[in-house]
Order: C-alpha cells, then sequence, then structure tokens
C-alpha cells in the first residue's frame, strides 16, 4: 500500500510561510513611513477642507410651500401647481432645485402635506415641506439674508393670494433652521468619552493578562489606527453621518483584537522555546509571521461584507460600509506590518523567573 502524501493547500500555505524571508520587523521602518504620509497628507486637507460633512452634521433647514391648486384665484406672475397631480409635482420640485442650486446648496428631502389655514377662501391649501442644506460658515446676518433671498426667489413661483384676506408673504412660512448638527456633535462627544474609558480599561486588561508593556503598545497601536482611519476618510472626501463615525469604536475593538492575538502568539511562541525571548526582533516577525492566516481570514470576511453591503444598500448605508470597508484595511495593514514595530520597541524581557516589564 501506498501512502498519500497529497498536501492540502492550507499544509502549502503554512510551508510557504515558514519558508518566507519576507522580515516583517525589519520592514517596519518602510511601512511606518506609509502610515505618517497619509496622516500628514490628512491633517492637510483637514486643516484646509475639513471632513466631508452628511446629513447628520450637516446644518438643515427647512421651508413650508403653498402652492395654488385648481379652482383657486390667483394673480399674474403667481404660478398654478396641483401637486396632487404627478407631472405638476415633478415640476414643483424641479423649480425648488433650481432655485435651491442658485443658492449652493441642494435638497435633503421633500414631504408633500395638506395644510389646514383658518381663511375659509383657501382651507385645505397643499403644501410641501423641502428641507436643504445650509452653509454653517455664515454668520446670522449672512444666513438670514440667505434665508430673506431663497424666500423671495420662492414666492415669484408659489403662493395664494384671496383679495386682501391673505398676505402674499405668509405663502411661504419663514426658512427654519434645524438643530441637528449640535444634537449629533453631542452624541460624539458622549460616544467619544465612553471610548476613552474602554480603551484605558481594555488596555489594562491588556497589561494584567500579558505585561506592563502591553499597555504602551496598544495606546500607541489604537492611536495609530484611529488617526490613519481619520485621514483617509478626510482624504476620500466620503459624507460623513454618525453610523460612519461609530466606526472610529469598530477601530477600537479590531485594534484590541489585533493586540489580543499578538500577545497571545508572541507569549505561545517564547513559552514554548520556539523563539528565544531575548531577541525582541526575532520574537516581533515570527508572531506576525504566525498571525498572517488569522488576519487573513478575518479582514477578507469583513472586506467581502463591506463590498457587499456597497453593492446592494442604500447611499446612506453605502457610505457606511466604505467607511467600514477602510477601517477594515487600516486594522489588516496595521496587525500585519505595524503592530510588531510598536511591540518590539517596548519588548524588555528579563532573565529567568522574572516577570515581563
Amino acid at each position: 500500500m501506498t501512502k498519500n502524501n497529497k498536501v492540502s493547500i492550507n499544509q502549502k500555505f503554512d510551508r510557504k510561510l515558514q519558508n518566507s524571508k519576507f522580515d516583517f520587523s525589519k520592514n517596519f521602518k518602510f511601512f511606518s513611513i506609509i502610515s505618517l504620509v497619509i496622516i500628514f497628507i490628512g491633517v492637510m486637507i483637514f486643516s484646509f477642507l475639513g471632513f466631508n460633512l452628511g446629513s447628520d452634521f450637516a446644518s438643515l433647514s427647512n421651508v413650508k410651500i403653498y402652492t395654488n391648486s385648481e379652482n383657486y384665484i390667483i394673480e399674474d406672475g403667481i404660478s398654478a401647481y396641483d401637486i396632487d397631480n404627478k407631472e405638476d409635482y415633478n415640476k414643483v420640485v424641479e423649480i425648488i432645485e433650481g432655485v435651491l442650486n442658485k443658492n449652493n446648496t441642494s435638497i435633503v428631502s421633500v414631504e408633500k402635506s395638506t395644510i389646514d389655514i383658518l381663511d375659509k377662501n383657501i382651507k385645505s391649501a397643499k403644501a410641501i415641506q423641502v428641507t436643504f442644506y445650509n452653509d454653517t460658515s455664515l454668520t446670522e446676518e449672512e444666513l438670514s439674508s440667505f434665508n430673506t433671498s431663497l424666500k423671495t426667489q420662492l414666492l415669484e413661483k408659489f403662493g395664494y393670494v384671496q383679495e386682501n384676506s391673505v398676505n402674499i408673504e405668509n405663502a411661504v412660512s419663514n426658512v427654519e433652521t434645524i438643530n441637528n448638527y449640535n444634537q449629533s456633535l453631542d452624541v460624539i462627544y458622549s460616544a467619544v468619552i465612553a471610548l476613552v474609558v474602554s480603551v484605558v480599561f481594555a488596555l489594562i486588561y491588556l497589561s494584567l493578562r500579558y505585561e506592563k508593556a502591553a499597555f504602551v503598545t496598544g495606546f500607541i497601536t489604537i492611536l495609530h489606527d484611529i488617526l490613519v482611519t481619520l485621514a483617509l476618510l478626510a482624504i476620500v472626501r466620503i459624507p460623513l453621518t454618525l453610523a460612519c463615525v461609530g466606526t472610529v469604536g469598530f477601530v477600537f475593538v479590531l485594534s484590541i483584537i489585533n493586540l489580543i492575538m499578538y500577545y497571545s502568539k508572541s507569549k505561545e511562541l517564547t513559552t514554548s522555546g520556539v523563539v528565544d525571548k531575548f531577541k525582541a526582533s526575532l520574537v516581533a516577525n515570527e508572531t506576525s509571521k504566525s498571525n498572517v492566516k488569522f488576519n487573513l481570514y478575518l479582514y477578507s470576511t469583513l472586506l467581502i461584507i463591506s463590498a457587499l453591503l456597497i453593492a446592494v444598500t442604500t447611499m446612506q448605508i453605502r457610505y457606511f460600509a466604505l467607511t467600514l470597508f477602510i477601517a477594515s484595511i487600516v486594522c489588516w495593514f496595521s496587525a500585519q506590518f505595524i503592530l510588531n514595530g510598536f511591540y518590539r520597541m517596548v519588548y524588555k524581557p528579563v532573565k529567568k523567573n522574572r516577570k515581563f516589564v
């Protein structure tokens, strides 16, 4: 009988890793330069342009527009539209978009409703409420001027006039600013506090379970991963929503997973005597090499999920998926090429029975 000497793909992969001459530890400087360049470009773009804020962080305003429907008396220059009619409704939306575009802004949402006006001649008038982006950089005076200009332009196209019973100036309601921007910031401040507390406790856990140096390694690694992720978000200009910002918290979770896997593997290699614990660069390199498969499986899965979400979901979720895609790439890059360098910097084993410091 002959033995089956067929080698599986998994075994071939293991052998190639084992025989690989690539030195993760030695090449740390090259990969760290990549990170520094990304962070520098991101900081420059953020300084001049800031982040590309989505609807959760943009200052929004809304305006209620009363449109003339049939059977109502109108004056010359005031257009009549029945927004229950699809064709007229589309015309109304098109006109509103044109007016807003002249003011360098765009529509977020359009809602149709029936407004009960007290005047008996125009009771149950039709109305459209439009929510649109507003420029947060404008002063209160400039914003007031912008709103007045917008209202005037809309009045050129819409409004009720029934003798003197209704003043045309009331045909379009005042532009109301929605304070969701500040509310979103409050959510982020609370999340940042929760994240900082979580990071501290996670690092304390790492230092108690492995070695004191794990606290420093973890702090630098988490800071690196979050900074690179934010820099890339500034560079690629993805509209940031609360869900996208929440991905930063996910980066923290992935960083902790990377740290636990790294320290667990390094402890296993040094305790078993496979690697000389007094050679920091060797420990760092062999640990990185041993974790290649785990990192490949974990981050390939995350990238596939992100790609599927990008392909089949709505635009808002797509922005979140793109952020998740970027975060996954950053954390994989960090786990495979950056973490070993930070680990080596703080790795200080002592002789015999004394614990690591």
